[in-house]
């Protein structure tokens, strides 16, 4: 006689952090790719753990590290509003914010998240390090629609547009959202992005083989958590595909369970695989050959003190893209 399957319906948690369409998207990524929305995690009491682990990030300190030769990619003496795609706390950004207040060439900031607790813990920040500034902060999916709507056409606005701490690399297709961004930006407009690459040294041991039962972060269980899904009833995986070059979190089914969003049913048989996070682990050359045939010149490429952690500029390449 086989395990008698868990049958589960989210509880008022999850149906408070989402709205109809995000649990709608949630049902469909699950049932059609195996695979929990990494953006939603952001949402609810996922902001909170997002935040604990952003402050123990390097990657703040690249850009103030390089905050005059970013500047300097702008048209000289142009004011540069700075467009910040999904900001989390902004402690990437803050230290550009007060270079360039000081160079007297900022033209604003404006933020864009799904989370509207993300956008508050941004707008907490920014206003306890820039009291007398005003800032744009602004609830949308800049996947999507939400794009347009921070990055309208200014053709003669120059426009520092960030995607920090990786962001670019945790969607399910990086080149997309790159092309999708080059393809709103102006001949003024600066791309940068700050991401860890692999250097092939000091790699993690499930670079080679998958390591069951972690090493995982606790917010990236927490959409499961909110469906109802035990974490008995499972098994973590963290791993590496090389086909995709990509580091992942999933976990591997060990129960037959059952989640009833209302009238419809995402059933799971022992074995059954969701991914709960990932992120594209390229080396330094695979980033410039990303960025070149997504549209953009590479301008500058600095590497953190460990070499892991690196700040990459670009701009809008005149050339076709293909």
């Amino acid at each position: 006689m086989g395990v008698e399957r868990h049958v589960v319906s989210p509880g008022e948690d999850f149906h408070r952090t989402y709205s109809a369409a995000q649990i709608d998207a949630i049902a469909d990524a699950i049932e059609e790719r195996g695979e929990f929305p990494y953006e939603l995690t952001y949402l609810g009491d996922g902001s909170e753990l997002w935040r604990a682990g952003e402050a123990q990030s390097g990657m703040e300190t690249l850009p103030e590290r390089h905050a005059g030769a970013l500047l300097a990619l702008a048209p000289p003496s142009s004011p540069v509003r700075i467009v910040d795609l999904g900001p989390g706390t902004t402690r990437p950004v803050r230290g550009l914010i007060r270079h360039f207040l000081d160079a007297s060439r900022l033209a604003g900031y404006r933020g864009i998240d799904i989370s509207a607790e993300i956008l508050d813990l941004a707008g907490e920040a920014l206003r306890a390090d820039f009291p007398e500034q005003r800032f744009e902060l602004c609830q949308g999916d800049f996947t999507g629609p939400g794009l347009a709507r921070v990055l309208p056409a200014e053709p003669d606005a120059a426009r520092l547009v960030v995607l920090a701490g990786g962001t670019a690399y945790n969607v399910p297709d990086p080149d997309r959202l790159l092309r999708r961004v080059r393809a709103v930006m102006n001949d003024h407009d600066v791309l940068l992005l700050t991401l860890r690459i692999d250097t092939g040294v000091d790699r993690p041991p499930f670079m080679d083989k998958i390591s069951v039962g972690g090493p995982y972060k606790p917010q990236q269980l927490m959409g499961l958590d909110l469906l109802g899904i035990d974490r008995s009833w499972y098994v973590t995986e963290t791993g590496f595909d090389p086909v995709r070059s990509e580091v992942f979190v999933r976990v591997r089914f060990a129960e037959p369970v059952a989640v009833a969003f209302g009238a419809r049913t995402v059933s799971f048989e022992p074995g059954d695989r969701v991914l709960v996070w990932r992120y594209l682990y390229q080396d330094g050359a695979a980033v410039r050959d990303q960025l070149t045939r997504c549209g953009f010149r590479v301008r500058l490429f600095e590497h953190g003190d460990d070499r892991q952690m690196i700040l990459a500029a670009a701009t809008p390449s005149q050339e076709d893209q293909t």
